[in-house]
């Protein structure tokens, strides 16, 4: 009878033993894997087409070229702005994005650059390099969760409170900032870190400001630091510095003529029996009292979901290299500011209001020294459908100084000597018509 118990507590336990490591085994077993996620699936597409018809108050002539200290409505009358396609991939860990642009606003961005040579020097229109409007590899080491994110090739800036696309913005005219003093886009590295869901920080390590190809061997750097202490607040600080001056020049000596760097001009050589082209080392170019530095703060708010409210303001300075006979540069320096309020009393409607103020005192962005800019612009918007959107823009830019108001704005005809008349101020009726998808 004893045995038999045994035998049978044995048995028992033996079952649970074997049920315990059954279970146990069954607990450890690894994961069945994940589907893979087709790539097609991963791929973000958007695409946009903007078109506007503009009226200038001041009826210059001809349509093209006379809108003063304007972007991409560059023309009165009707006008395609541009068509836009999209590609991104996110990174986990490699992704990249590729930005396509075509139309006249497309020349005008890649026509931005700061070279003062453009033989020497081209800038991506003359490249024809205006189709790219971003074309970048990333790597996030960690993952789409991970902290680090690096971007190399062609991106857009990371400073400023307005973007090229119309649709991305409060109105439809790009301001002031924008159009002259803002960096738009860079070629090289951008590292992004994400510390903290308060806290990132951006680095740049570019070739300078909008253009591919360098005009110099010093190289641009930047830093930006993004605080977000609540859901509705933003801040933004950053800077950017370094050489955009080219670090070369060219100068043709005629016949019986050559170059002499005392005298910094072409003198009487009577060996030189052909007319020849110097190229001379622009010394100081480089240096760091020639940095071009600009100093950029955007603040965001959203006191409630129908209002947005935002904040920019920007200052640079510039050392500018006037003679090849010397190496020493003048400082030239601006700086400026731009408030945003955006409402939207309905979904289908939306009010964009935007003032900014621009001082260029050394005439460095504006070619008028002692410049004070002016602008105000009202946008109705009106999203007729998820896909159609109607903004009608209406804006007063004026140019005044300590003096009083001066007249850089043409009226009627501007011919191979600049506008026959003009006069301090400028207003514009434009209607922006944009059909884009995300």
């Amino acid at each position: 009878m004893g045995w038999r118990v045994g035998r049978r507590a044995a048995v028992m336990g033996c079952a649970a033993w074997l049920a315990t490591s059954a279970a146990q085994a069954q607990y450890y077993a690894p994961d069945p894997p994940l589907p893979e996620i087709p790539w097609y699936e991963m791929l973000e597409l958007h695409a946009f087409v903007d078109a506007y018809a503009s009226v200038n108050y001041n009826f210059p002539r001809p349509q093209w070229g006379n809108e003063t200290f304007r972007s991409f409505d560059a023309t009165t009358g009707f006008a395609l702005s541009w068509v836009g396609v999209d590609a991104s991939f996110q990174p986990d860990p490699i992704g990249g994005t590729l930005s396509l642009r075509y139309g006249p606003s497309a020349e005008i961005l890649a026509d931005r650059c700061l070279h003062e040579d453009r033989q020497a020097n081209p800038c991506d229109t003359d490249l024809g390099l205006h189709v790219l409007q971003q074309a970048f590899g990333s790597w996030a080491p960690g993952g789409a969760e991970g902290v680090l994110r690096l971007d190399f090739g062609k991106f857009d800036s990371i400073y400023g409170i307005e973007r090229a696309e119309a649709h991305r913005n409060t109105n439809y005219t790009r301001g002031l900032l924008f159009s002259l003093a803002q960096p738009l886009f860079h070629t090289g590295l951008r590292a992004h870190l994400d510390l903290h869901r308060q806290l990132q920080l951006n680095f740049l390590a570019v070739n300078g400001q909008n253009a591919t190809l360098d005009n110099n061997l010093g190289k641009t750097f930047g830093a930006q630091i993004v605080y977000l202490p609540g859901p509705a607040l933003s801040i933004r600080l950053g800077w950017l510095g370094g050489p955009e001056s080219d670090d070369t020049a060219f100068v043709t000596c005629p016949a019986g003529t050559s170059y002499a760097p005392d005298a910094a001009a072409c003198t009487p050589d009577p060996s030189a029996v052909e007319a020849r082209r110097y190229g001379l080392n622009r010394g100081g170019a480089n240096d760091l009292s020639a940095w071009r530095h600009h100093g950029d703060l955007v603040v965001t708010h959203y006191p409630s979901s129908d209002v947005a409210l935002a904040l920019n303001a920007i200052a640079g300075t510039e050392g500018v290299r006037t003679s090849l006979a010397t190496s020493e540069v003048e400082r030239r320096s601006w700086f400026g500011g731009a408030g945003l309020v955006y409402l939207t009393p309905s979904p289908r409607w939306g009010i964009g209001l935007r003032g900014e103020y621009l001082y260029d005192r050394d005439g460095h962005l504006t070619g008028v020294p002692e410049a004070q800019l002016v602008s105000g612009t009202l946008t109705l918007d009106a999203h007729v459908t998820g896909w159609l959107q109607l903004r009608l823009d209406n804006r007063f830019d004026a140019l005044v100084d300590a003096e009083g108001n001066r007249d850089v704005f043409p009226i009627g005809v501007t011919d191979a000597n600049g506008p026959r008349d003009a006069r301090a101020h400028q207003f514009t009726t434009t209607l922006g018509v944009i059909v884009y998808s995300g």
